[in-house]
């Protein structure tokens, strides 16, 4: 039986596992970062629309452009789930691909780096899988905030609603904290709010958070200009060091 690949840390997830979705393709909430990586040639399409005025590509599309085997294990993710089609399929496919990896005996899994909760009936399968493993720790970014709204989440999964969505006004009827990515670090600093470099706040914080603009951006673009600025203060990435550097 082929099953869904899970996969243990990454440049800035240390000690975390993660699994991914194509972006764009699976996710209906995005507006402000919304890009497409052709599934066969990996090009990169903008689909974006301006929340406050901003618009930036997303980081995960363009690890898929650059990395095919990256963009391969993305889509048959995907292609796995699209043929389970209902909740009780999906929820075993998932269930049965933690057994078979070394999630099993509990850890931290960050579900979607790439892609989102692209259905009631997927986001529904994930909430019983996290209550299969309760000696797991499961958390995500989102912007399908509308499955969110009354859900009733299992206690060891931890969201956060990414800000830039086509719901952001449902965030507040959500009742989960919020992160949102911002061009620089003072931008965040003047709200007060904290940023994360390693993931620590979404998996453990309760309040609101910040990120900042990383990976690559269009030429010319408000982006672009905003990541060579961060760069000549220092900052170049993440790392799983904990520390801002060169991804």
């Amino acid at each position: 039986m082929a099953l869904l690949t899970f996969t243990f840390e990454n440049a800035k997830l240390k000690g975390i596992w993660h699994y991914s979705l194509p972006s764009g393709f699976t996710c209906p909430g995005a507006k402000s970062c919304k890009t497409f990586a052709d599934r066969i040639t990996g090009k990169i399409m903008d689909e974006q629309t301006p929340v406050d005025g901003q618009t930036f590509r997303c980081y995960a599309a363009m690890d898929e452009a650059r990395r095919p085997n990256v963009r391969k294990t993305r889509w048959d993710n995907f292609d796995l789930l699209k043929a389970a089609k209902t909740t009780k399929n999906m929820a075993a496919l998932i269930i049965k691909s933690i057994q078979a990896s070394g999630l099993r005996r509990g850890g931290t899994l960050r579900v979607h780096i790439g892609g989102d909760y692209f259905s009631q009936v997927y986001f529904n399968a994930w909430m019983i899988a996290a209550r299969f493993f309760p000696q797991i720790t499961f958390y995500s970014y989102t912007k399908s905030v509308k499955f969110l709204v009354d859900a009733d989440l299992p206690e060891n999964f931890v969201f956060t609603c990414s800000r830039g969505g086509k719901y952001d006004n449902l965030i507040p009827k959500s009742k989960v904290k919020s992160a949102k990515v911002f061009f620089s670090t003072d931008e965040a600093k003047a709200l007060g709010l904290d940023i994360d470099h390693t993931d620590d706040l979404a998996i453990s914080g309760s309040d609101d958070f910040a990120l900042v603009i990383h990976g690559s951006q269009p030429a010319g673009s408000d982006a672009s200009k905003a990541l060579a600025a961060n760069r000549k203060k220092g900052f170049t990435g993440y790392n799983n060091s904990g520390k801002l550097g060169e991804v």
